[in-house]
């Protein structure tokens, strides 16, 4: 998995380099997503994903399916289950029908979940305000 430094970058989509698969605004993709690197949906797929990096959904994307990721973020809709290996951000954009499991969970402010959550024992629920610009981050991907 391509990652940066991780001083300083609490968040996970900080720490990316670059994202060689992506799916744009106004498209849909129906099938499964398997790969080792970075993915960046602005659009819609209906489908299953199994990734060795990192998943970003942008503000506009929507997933239909389930979703196993070493990094999941998003920011759009998902129905289906989310599982990471690693984290989970939701940012205060995001709608979740559907369970999360990972070790390490965030929730901006305004981000919801209906479904079951599910972490390592020893962890609790981040909850931040987002502070960032949703546009900014979409010019940069």
């Amino acid at each position: 998995m391509m990652l940066g430094s991780t001083k300083d970058k609490r968040r996970a989509i900080d720490r990316a380099r670059k994202f060689a698969t992506r799916i744009g605004e106004g498209c849909t993709f129906e099938g499964n997503v398997r790969g080792g690197d970075h993915c960046t949906v602005k659009g819609t797929v209906i489908g299953e994903c199994d990734l060795s990096g990192i998943l970003r959904l942008e503000s506009k994307g929507r997933w239909q399916g389930n979703i196993v990721a070493d990094v999941v973020v998003i920011a759009g809709s998902v129905e289906g289950r989310v599982t990471a290996r690693s984290k989970i951000e939701l940012g205060h954009t995001a709608r979740v029908i559907g369970d999360l499991n990972a070790p390490s969970i965030a929730i901006a402010e305004g981000g919801t979940v209906d479904g079951e959550i599910t972490m390592a024992k020893a962890e609790k629920i981040t909850r931040f305000t987002e502070r960032r610009d949703d546009k900014k981050d979409n010019e940069e991907s």
